[in-house]
């Protein structure tokens, strides 16, 4: 089954180590955000561009909706209507 992901955005705080990346988007219109290092970002991209950056990050994205998705309705305690004894 497909997926539609949006990216909103994606930032991080430069510093000596390798940063985290904040991606903040949506998958299937379920909010999300997630993060990951910045140098496996760069790797993607250097080995198969940004087909290979969003075959990284969608997994990642993907599991974080399933977390963050509602809980499925819950169909109400049905009683049955008339008169009854107990």
């Amino acid at each position: 089954m497909a997926h539609t992901h949006v990216v909103s955005s994606a930032t991080y705080m430069p510093g000596p180590a390798d940063p985290q990346v904040t991606i903040v988007g949506t998958v299937d219109g379920i909010d999300v955000t997630v993060q990951i290092w910045l140098s496996a970002i760069q790797q993607a991209q250097q080995k198969g561009g940004l087909t290979a950056v969003k075959n990284l990050v969608a997994p990642i994205m993907l599991a974080q909706s399933i977390v963050n998705q509602p809980p499925a309705p819950v169909a109400p305690v049905q009683l049955p209507t008339g008169t009854f004894t107990q």
